[in-house]
């Protein structure tokens, strides 16, 4: 069975802590201090909503965190044909900094079903963490030998990756997990070589449940339904926020449609002045000030076209994206509402203690995605304003030079 480190870490705590009690007396057990240390080390701070696991060093640890600094890279696409087969690769560049100095780098090329095994791997190892959505397998179900060359498609599907690993990488727990240094660092056979080993608990494993009699996280079972209302309320706000997203989502459609069908007339513009002008020159060899027109209006068609691909590929997809996240995290809700339920009814103690890894395991989850949605929507919102700015300013740009051109002073005609 495939297990996560912070189950491993609760199992050794627990294992260790039973060979202190089933090797010395009762009383000298209480007052050992070693003992005593390893009963209290292992504790959930509730106000940060984080795991507090033992370490002699923590204080080492946590200079060593702040220092290093773990930077990813999805690029250089490469197509390759054989006779039974047809895809792309990418290069996955990571690079490891220590105090701003590059200790450590990896460059792997990963085709998109080897980040497919990746994510059914964390969800199967860590059902009450949230992982990110990958980017869509095809754009509207073509196949991939019909968007192999389409640039604008390629270029979302990588931004998609690197966002999905940037968050793993960014998960203190899932990012040490072994799957997924030997995604970022293996080379081919050995990464093929894993993935025909773990195919058997992609379909097999569930969450482990962890077993114990003296579990430090251990509480009095009651009778009423073991479900915090703060899980409650966050099944309401994520529903609030998915709903948000979704009208968000058609809304922002609706005007990239109006917005596209603007850039169509205004390219029709274009061609009609293009036409007039054609006539001119035929008549006269001076430059016609139908000329400054054109120019004007060809550098407008351009902006619009910027604007309608950065509407599409950072914005809409940002929306599109966090829709499936919140879909996500209701499973995750789901299913710890599920295995609530299973323990109400049994009265399972091993449950407990599953429950317990669970709901802690969420809550500092939520919290830290939270956070990320929050600092990567702002800086979506404060993108998508900048550009909007662009657009109107270099659009009253052209415009004043062609006026600047037309002015009476300036009209030889």
């Amino acid at each position: 069975m495939m297990d996560d480190p912070l189950s491993r870490a609760l199992r050794e705590e627990e294992d260790d802590l039973n060979f202190h009690l089933n090797n010395h007396s009762a009383p000298s057990d209480l007052n050992d201090p070693d003992v005593n240390e390893k009963i209290s080390s292992l504790s959930i701070s509730h106000s940060h909503n984080e795991w507090m696991l033992p370490s002699t060093n923590q204080n080492k640890e946590e200079v060593d965190i702040d220092c290093e600094k773990t930077t990813i890279y999805v690029g250089d696409p490469k197509k390759h044909k054989s006779n039974l087969d047809s895809f792309i690769t990418y290069l996955v560049t990571t690079k490891i900094f220590n105090d701003g100095v590059k200790i450590n780098e990896s460059n792997v090329r990963r085709r998109y079903n080897d980040f497919i095994w990746l994510k059914n791997l964390l969800d199967i190892k860590y059902p009450y963490n949230i992982i990110s959505p990958l980017p869509a397998k095809h754009t509207f179900s073509k196949k991939l030998h019909a968007v192999a060359d389409d640039g604008e498609f390629i270029r979302r599907r990588m931004i998609g990756l690197e966002n999905f690993l940037r968050r793993i990488i960014d998960n203190p727990v899932i990012s040490i997990d072994p799957s997924v240094q030997l995604f970022l660092s293996a080379d081919d056979d050995t990464l093929h070589s894993a993935q025909q080993q773990a195919q058997q608990y992609q379909s097999t494993s569930t969450a482990p449940i962890i077993s114990s009699s003296s579990n430090p996280f251990r509480q009095p079972m009651g009778r009423g339904k073991p479900i915090p209302s703060e899980f409650s309320r966050t099944e309401n706000q994520i529903q609030t926020l998915q709903d948000n997203f979704r009208k968000l989502q058609r809304l922002t459609r609706k005007l990239e449609s109006d917005e596209a069908s603007a850039k169509i007339e205004e390219e029709h513009l274009l061609t009609s002045f293009r036409q007039w002008l054609d006539i001119e020159r035929k008549y006269d060899e001076n430059d016609s000030f139908i000329n400054s027109v054109c120019d004007a209006q060809q550098r407008i068609v351009e902006n619009h076209d910027e604007l309608l691909k950065f509407t599409d590929t950072k914005f809409i997809e940002s929306i599109n994206e966090y829709v499936l996240f919140t879909s996500i995290v209701q499973d995750i809700l789901k299913r710890r509402a599920q295995l609530s339920e299973n323990l109400t009814a049994t009265g399972n103690e091993q449950m407990f203690d599953q429950l317990t890894i669970a709901n802690e395991t969420i809550k500092a989850d939520i919290q830290r995605w939270t956070e990320s949605k929050d600092k990567e929507l702002k800086d979506v919102f404060y993108s998508m304003a900048n550009k909007k700015v662009d657009f109107y300013n270099q659009s009253v740009d052209a415009w004043e030079q062609a006026a600047a051109k037309l002015a009476p002073s300036n009209n030889k005609r």
